[in-house]
This record gives structure tokens, C-alpha cells and sequence, in this order.
């Protein structure tokens, strides 16, 4: 399990996500246990780690896509981070990995058929159809994504890259 203080640098990138009434959190799966950092609305979050819980209220800014990259494929452009989690393990079971939701002003196939052209782009292999696309990136790991409609120019995908 990593040392409590990684955690807090990305605690405070929570601040100020979720910005439409909903909360953003980032879990973090270790060897001896796991580690949650939640944000509300306000800025207040909260962490809770084997042998320590508290929260804090930090000033508020946006994980964007500008923010989150893999193997050289940011997020669709304006969207933003609602939850984060990593899976740091390495016992054997599991290759760790890590899984990013996220909120995109754009309907659900604009933002899949620019996904696809991005990860082609970057050397990711691509296959799929249009409700999920699946392959590696150029480094080898494998992805999957999932793209919803969630309103009208509103959607919300959820990308799982696992360790490879």
C-alpha cells in the first residue's frame, strides 16, 4: 500500500469536480487494503485510509480532459472527471489497472467515433461497435470503453485500462 500522503495531491484535484450537484471520487485498491477520496459540491473532502479518516475543505478546480491523458489520448474536450479509481495490486489475481468516468458535452456517438479516431491515431488498436470499443494502447495494456447517452449533447463513458 503506498504511504497516505500520495493520496492527498490527488484529494485536492477532487475539490472541485462534480460540478453539476454530484460528488467525484478516486479509490485507490492496494496489496493491504484501499484508499477513498471523496469530493462534494463545496470542495469538501473526505479520505479514508487503513489508520486514517478525516476531510477538509480545499478551493475548488476541474479535473478536465485536459487533465487526463493515456498513452497520448486525452479525454473527449470538455469533459471532466466525475470518479477515478486505480488498482495499484500486483498479486498475481489481478495486473492492477485503472478506471475513469466521465461527463461529456457531446451525444454518446460524437464522442465515440472521436475516441476512435484518437486511438487509432495514437497507435491503440481499435475493435467494436458502437456501444463499446475495446483493444490496447500503443503500450500494450488492454481498454475497454463504454460510452452512454445521458441527455441531449450529454454523455458519459467510463474507460478501464488494465495493467498489461
Amino acid at each position: 500500500m503506498k504511504p497516505i500522503w500520495l493520496v492527498l495531491p490527488v484529494a485536492a484535484a477532487l475539490a472541485a469536480c462534480g460540478g453539476d450537484g454530484e460528488g467525484t471520487s478516486i479509490s485507490i485498491e492496494g496489496d493491504n487494503g484501499s484508499v477513498t477520496a471523496a469530493a462534494d459540491k463545496d470542495g469538501k473532502v473526505s479520505v479514508k485510509a487503513p489508520g486514517f479518516e478525516g476531510s477538509i475543505k480545499l478551493p475548488k478546480f476541474n479535473i478536465g480532459a485536459e487533465n487526463f491523458e493515456v498513452d497520448g489520448v486525452k479525454l473527449y474536450p470538455g469533459a471532466t472527471v466525475s470518479s477515478l479509481n486505480i488498482d495499484d495490486r500486483q498479486d498475481g489475481t489481478k495486473s492492477g489497472g485503472v478506471k475513469v468516468t466521465f461527463d461529456a458535452p457531446a451525444e454518446a456517438n460524437r464522442v465515440r467515433d472521436w475516441f476512435r479516431e484518437q486511438m487509432e491515431g495514437a497507435g491503440f488498436t481499435v475493435t467494436g461497435n458502437r456501444d463499446e470499443l475495446t483493444g490496447k494502447t500503443k503500450s500494450g495494456s488492454p481498454y475497454t470503453l463504454k460510452i452512454d447517452g445521458t441527455g441531449e449533447e450529454k454523455s458519459r463513458g467510463t474507460l478501464t485500462v488494465s495493467g498489461s
